[in-house]
Parts: structure tokens; C-alpha cells; sequence
């Protein structure tokens, strides 16, 4: 049986951070219940179209989940196995903010079947978290990740923003070996325009050495602690990769629920007559998707945009996604051989049976690797 996975996306957060650029809101929290019952009614629209198919792992992002009440939580993950076929041994992830969980509901989430935690600590240096506009400081983040282990959480992944002004990596390495997380991701300060960061002088990107430098230590340091960097942003210790994400990065079907969530299929999208392959947007803001799924008896996907890929748009977004990972891609796509025997010399990418993939330094340099290559 075919599988895929789902997202779920809870678009609401007590307060945007400083940064956030995501499909997220700090208003209309009073109307979770309201959303919840479209996202019920949304589930129930997919399953004429994919009950001969199982899914694979469950991802509750935001937003801030963990805002959301064990309730609240357990109709969502009923209603998906409800509507839809979960395969056994299922990964189920929820994203979580140290402010917003505690020990009670980090147990009641475990007994739910959610079996990922990942948890946005950001950074373990307090005046980085209060520069970054954060609820929380690094002494509620040590506590969360106890009260995650003390509830039955074995598989615990933690963000990790890096490139922060005045921000000592090594206490962020110091921080990760402490808590012993299964997965780490770290993530790039990138500056959005029209985030309260954008306004503020002393944030500026990394010129490229200072990043590469920083990067190759982030990786050196990962690695002999004991994980394994299976993709650009992320670290997982052996059979803790994410399986949600490996499905984006291998070009897996996925189905979005909510209000701006995406959701892409190879076969076509034969819920609103479409039959090439092609990804999806869900309507945003969280009023206006809830008026759309339930002022129509049920009966009205949700869908604001939809994107049809061509086949070299399919190509460049295969390459692109699998050199993210260290499986790479196979040689016979690369058109410029001869600038690959230059970037093997260079030490930016490596082949070995007819794979190409990055070397740490070439993913430091990914865009413009694959812009000349392909």
C-alpha cells in the first residue's frame, strides 16, 4: 500500500516572535474550536480519494501547537484516523514552545499516540532568546526537556537558530550536549522583510567566510558528539532521522490540513479533477479557511492556489531536495561534466558509485553549486 504523509498546521502563537515570517497569527485564539471542527470537516473531504492508501508520519506544526489543549489534540488526531488509513509504528510529531508545555500535558500528549517531540528552544544564552523576541529563557528549556522525558518522550528533536549577533556558538553546542536530544536542527538566522528583525541595525547576515567558518564548526562539533549530519540543517543520532522530513526531501506525497498549509502529490490532485502532479495552498487567514470549509456543509475544499510542475521543474526540484541530504543524486542528471570534475578537485561535492552528493563545504555554497551545475 502506497503511503504518504500529513501535516497539520495550528496557525496560532501567543505572541509573534521577532523574526517569524510563518503563516502564523496571535489573534483569533479564541477560535481554536471553530478551526479544529473545519479541520475535521476538511479530513472527511480526502477520504473518498485516499482510502487505498496508508500514512506514513503525522507532523503538528505551527504556530504553536502545544497551545492547544490534550482535547483539543485527541479530536485532531481522531478525526485523522477517522477519515484516513495510519499505518502501524507511525511517527507523530507536534512542534512545542518550553512556555507552553507542561508535565501534565506533555503526559497526556504521549498517551495520545504523539511520539515526536520538537521543541523550539532557539538558543541556550538568554539575552540571544530575549534579541530574538522569545517567551522563554534556558532554564524553562532544561525544564521542558526533563518534563518530556519524565512523560515518555524517547525521540526529542530542538531548533536551534544560529548567525546571531554576538551569539557564542560553543554555549549552544554546550547546551545541546546537556540536554542529549535524539535530533537537532539548526537553522540560519534569515532576516525577513517586514519582521520587527528586519528593523533593527545590528542584525546582519554573516559575510560568506564568517558563515563557513561557523557552519564547519557547527558540523565538526555535531558529529563528535555523536550525530550524524544527514541534511543540511539537521543532526539526528543513529535511526532518529525525521521521517516526515526525509518524505519532503525525497519528493513524497504529503497532505496539508489548515489554514495555509501545502500539500503536493506526484498522481495529481483528482479532488478538484487534476491528474499532473502538482502541490497546493490552503486558504489563510484562519477565518477565512474556516468560512470556506464549513459555510458550505463540508463540501468545499479549502485549496487558494494550486502549481502545476512541468518536468524540468520536477528535475530541479529533485536535484535541489536530494543534494540537501547526504543520499545526493545520480551523476547522469548533471549537465555541466566538466565543471563537476572542477567542484570534486575543489573539494565542494564527492562521488562515489555514480552518486553525487555535498561535501560539508559545498553545502555552505548549495545554491550556487546547483544554479552551475544544472
Amino acid at each position: 500500500m502506497e503511503s504518504y504523509s500529513v501535516y497539520i498546521h495550528i496557525p496560532y502563537c501567543k505572541k509573534k516572535c521577532r523574526y517569524c515570517n510563518f503563516l502564523s497569527t496571535a489573534h483569533e485564539v479564541k477560535d481554536i474550536d471553530t478551526y479544529i471542527d473545519a479541520m475535521k470537516s476538511e479530513l472527511k473531504l480526502y477520504r473518498p480519494f485516499l482510502s487505498n492508501r496508508e500514512i506514513k508520519s503525522i507532523f503538528i506544526g505551527g504556530g504553536t501547537p502545544s497551545l492547544l489543549e490534550p482535547e483539543q489534540l485527541k479530536q485532531i488526531i481522531a478525526a485523522i484516523s477517522l477519515s484516513l488509513t495510519i499505518k502501524d509504528n507511525i511517527e507523530i510529531t507536534i512542534e512545542a514552545n518550553p512556555e507552553s508545555i507542561s508535565a501534565e500535558k506533555l503526559k497526556a500528549m504521549h498517551n495520545l499516540g504523539i511520539n515526536r517531540l520538537s521543541i523550539g528552544l532557539q538558543s541556550f544564552d538568554d539575552n540571544v532568546l530575549k534579541s530574538l523576541g522569545r517567551l522563554h529563557n534556558t532554564d524553562s528549556s532544561f525544564a521542558a526537556i526533563e518534563k518530556a522525558r519524565s512523560a515518555g518522550f524517547k525521540n526529542i528533536n530542538v531548533d536551534v537558530i544560529y548567525g546571531i549577533p554576538s551569539q557564542d556558538i560553543t554555549k549552544e553546542l554546550n547546551g545541546i550536549k546537556a540536554v542529549k536530544p535524539e535530533h537537532v536542527s539548526f537553522y540560519y538566522l534569515t532576516i525577513e522583510q517586514g519582521t520587527p528583525l528586519s528593523f533593527d541595525k545590528i542584525f546582519k547576515p554573516l559575510n560568506d567566510d564568517a558563515f563557513q567558518e561557523l557552519y564547519l564548526k557547527i558540523h565538526e562539533e555535531m558529529v563528535n558528539t555523536g550525530y550524524e549530519h544527514y541534511e543540511v540543517s539537521n543532526f539526528a543520532k543513529k535511526g532518529f532521522q525525521s521521517v516526515h522530513n526525509m518524505n519532503y526531501w525525497q519528493r513524497g506525497d504529503y497532505l496539508g490540513i489548515g489554514s495555509g498549509a501545502h500539500g503536493f502529490f506526484k498522481t495529481g490532485l483528482p479532488w478538484i479533477g487534476m491528474t499532473a502532479q502538482a502541490r497546493y495552498e490552503n486558504a489563510y487567514p484562519p477565518s477565512a479557511y474556516t468560512e470556506k470549509v464549513l459555510n458550505n456543509d463540508g463540501k468545499t475544499f479549502p485549496i487558494s492556489r494550486v502549481e502545476v510542475l512541468d518536468t524540468d521543474a520536477e528535475t530541479l526540484e529533485h536535484i535541489f531536495l536530494s543534494l540537501r541530504t547526504w543520499q545526493g543524486i545520480d551523476t547522469e542528471l548533471v549537465k555541466n561534466k566538466t565543471l563537476m570534475k572542477h567542484l570534486t578537485d575543489d573539494g565542494l561535492i564527492k562521488i562515489q558509485d555514480n552518486k553525487l552528493s555535498l561535501t560539508v563545504k559545498g553545502m555552505c555554497v548549495m545554491d550556487g553549486i546547483v544554479t552551475e551545475l544544472f
